[in-house]
């Protein structure tokens, strides 16, 4: 997986990108779902201590039930890591939020809370590293990354190492955890994808539903108006079919969700807060509990 590479201006984003996390610019801010392209570039700018992400304050508990959820196995995948900045955020020539670090943090507070109420929670990261640092070949089609490129795993050897985690868990749920960028810097908001060609594609869309759900309410209960982006439906990799010699596909339903927007500096200033990142980690928490009681 190729880092996190950048494009010289104002605001910008995307690295080789081995999981969808960003929407390359122009066009009106009608805000439609859009499908992901993969851009790979030579980083070029340096790299100041990237800002780290705020706690979440305290929260009072959930108001999903939990008897059912007690037990039951959720895999998180923090996208990202390492090498692999994911989408970025650049002032004035430098670095100042890269998506893998919020990823990571709100991954281990999720699996915090979660671990409280009796869930299982596995992760395919737990620390700012890929899911491959060891350049295995996860897919076993005999390829790895070249020990003379920029990444430590090939793209589908890291893809699939997030996956196998799940698989090896035997997950009930698989959320991807992401936040967006742009070259675009008005688009903003948040927005939830799920694979529509899985034969529990139903289950995925249920999942969906509710973590779109969740994350607008919580927004709102914090007192922010944030744009609704919708749910989309993408063979995202990690959630989607299998790839014929390249992926082995994951066994239980799941969703790729993008917090907001690294690139707007509205959507920017709000998940640098307290505030911001716990409307955005008890979305989390509430949809899973949620998903997990409507679906035995």
């Amino acid at each position: 997986m190729l880092a996190g590479a950048i494009l010289l201006g104002a605001l910008i984003v995307i690295a080789g990108r081995a999981i969808r996390g960003g929407e390359s610019g122009g066009g009106d801010v009608a805000q439609a779902p859009a499908v992901a392209t993969i851009v790979e570039l030579t980083p070029i700018l340096p790299t100041l201590t990237p800002t780290i992400p705020a706690p979440p304050t305290a929260t009072p508990p959930p108001q999903a039930p939990i008897a059912a959820a007690a037990g039951r196995v959720v895999c998180l995948d923090p996208g990202h890591g390492g090498i692999d900045l994911g989408n970025v955020r650049v002032e004035n020539g430098q670095i100042t939020l890269q998506e893998k670090d919020f990823t990571l943090s709100n991954a281990l507070e999720i699996q915090r809370r979660l671990q409280e109420k009796g869930v299982v929670v596995v992760l395919t990261r737990s620390t700012d590293s890929e899911a491959n640092p060891n350049n295995l070949d996860v897919n076993g089609d005999g390829e790895v990354a070249s020990p003379d490129g920029p990444a430590n795993s090939s793209e589908l050897d890291d893809l699939q190492a997030r996956i196998t985690i799940c698989n090896d868990a035997g997950a009930d749920l698989l959320v991807s955890i992401h936040y967006n960028g742009a070259e675009n810097t008005a688009l903003e908001g948040y927005e939830v994808w799920y694979s529509g060609n899985r034969e529990f594609s139903d289950a995925s869309a249920s999942f969906a539903t509710t973590i779109h759900e969740e994350l607008g309410t919580q927004f709102a209960a914090a007192g922010f108006d944030m744009f609704d982006k919708g749910i989309g439906i993408e063979d995202h990799a990690v959630t989607g079919p299998a790839r014929e010699g390249k992926l082995t596909p994951s066994a239980m339903p799941g969703a790729v969700v993008e917090g907001l927007f690294l690139s707007n500096d509205g959507n920017a200033a709000i998940v640098q807060t307290p505030e911001g990142q716990n409307a955005i980690v008890t979305a989390y928490e509430n949809a899973i509990l949620r998903w997990l009681n409507e679906n035995p």
